[in-house]
């Protein structure tokens, strides 16, 4: 972040504590609970931001040596991404070309070549069909033509984007916008994985994007926990295109906020929460980086799939250094699966019940506000 910028959020973030406030909208958002729960505005959902949008799907450290491979599984399609011999990264689609059989089981590893359980069809990590066993069964086949389907993937920043499923490559540069050079800043690129998990939730997915972009919960839901540590005011929101970054101060703001902007080392004080359009959340937390993705789960709107990744900042750690990311990563799952999902589910069925046709997001969300208001644009578009 530079100087000015480093100045300018101090101060508005400051004068919202002085004022014992936070960023406010004109008027509050109303949000449909059909929104959540209905099949088909999932459907559209799926088809409009899941298939035609490039995704976040994991990290560049994650694919550190040639052959270095993951697959990810995204919205019925079964992808492998490898680390090429020229430092590049290439996706395919996880599927033999001869019966369609998923070619990787494994979650990830590192493999100069993939063969196919079902007949030992053998695929380089380019994607080029290597070995066909009795190949004179199926004539002068072109194996060209029978290598592994290819999907659009990107790297930028230290994170990997998968797709567009439909639709074919994507300027991600343009995709990101104004926000490239701020994730940028963040220094993923220079950090590695601490630790990567995933689960299913009982939940639509937007619920987990929402649980991110709002300080009124914070002083209620985890007075016993993170609240101790982060304001439940003060809040600065901004837009970035199609993405958002929401910034929360830390309690210890408090004590700096009235020196001047050149001693109060604005970025120690604050938790930087980046909105990624259209499903992934990469918080800054001044010694390391998390980052989240919501992707729906079938095509039922009360399951998704979640998952986190810790990014330690270097990559070689020291034995303190270790045990400080593992109580990271502890309050990091411990709060949202003790606190924040398990308050998500009762939401979630609460829609269901009739009791209300529309949420309210409060002048004090201007998160949310923006989050929903992008995916009404991309699918009116």
């Amino acid at each position: 972040m530079d100087a000015q910028t480093e100045r300018r959020l101090g101060d508005e973030v400051a004068a919202l504590l002085a004022a014992d406030t936070t960023m406010m909208t004109e008027r509050e958002y109303r949000q449909p609970v059909a929104h959540y729960i209905d099949r088909d505005h999932l459907k559209r959902e799926r088809d409009e931001l899941f298939r035609r949008q490039p995704l976040v799907v994991a990290a560049s450290a994650e694919f550190e040596k040639t052959g270095d491979f993951r697959t990810v599984e995204l919205d019925g399609v079964s992808a492998l991404i490898v680390r090429q011999a020229d430092g590049s990264l290439k996706a395919f689609h996880n599927v033999c070309r001869h019966r369609g059989t998923r070619v990787v089981d494994e979650a990830g590893g590192c493999k100069p070549t993939f063969t196919c359980k079902f007949h030992a069809w053998v695929y380089g990590a380019d994607g080029a069909l290597r070995h066909v066993p009795a190949a004179n069964a199926f004539g002068d086949i072109d194996r060209a033509d029978h290598a592994l389907t290819p999907l659009p993937v990107a790297e930028r920043h230290g994170l990997v984007w998968l797709g567009p499923i439909l639709g074919g490559a994507v300027d991600i540069d343009a995709f990101l916008g104004p926000l490239a050079p701020v994730l940028a800043d963040l220094g993923i690129d220079k950090g590695s994985v601490f630790r990567f998990d995933q689960f299913k939730e009982e939940l639509n997915w937007k619920l987990v994007v929402d649980t991110f972009l709002e300080l009124y919960h914070v002083p209620h839901l985890h007075a016993k926990t993170v609240g101790r540590f982060i304001e439940g005011r003060g809040g600065i929101y901004e837009r970035f295109g199609r993405h958002g970054r929401f910034l929360a101060p830390r309690k210890s703001y408090n004590a700096v906020r009235d020196l001047p902007p050149e001693e109060r080392k604005f970025t120690d004080h604050i938790v930087g929460i980046h909105r990624v359009f259209p499903n992934a959340i990469v918080v800054w937390q001044r010694d390391h980086v998390e980052f989240w993705t919501a992707l729906p789960d079938g095509e039922d709107p009360n399951r998704c799939v979640v998952r986190v990744w810790l990014i330690s900042p270097e990559k070689t750690e020291t034995d303190p250094d270790r045990l400080r990311w593992e109580k990271n990563w502890k309050i990091l799952l411990g709060t949202v699966m003790s606190e924040d999902f398990p308050m998500a589910r009762t939401i979630q069925q609460g829609f269901h019940s009739g009791a209300q046709n529309h949420v309210v997001f409060g002048r004090n969300e201007p998160g949310l506000h923006d989050f929903h208001d992008s995916l009404r644009r991309e699918m009116a578009a």
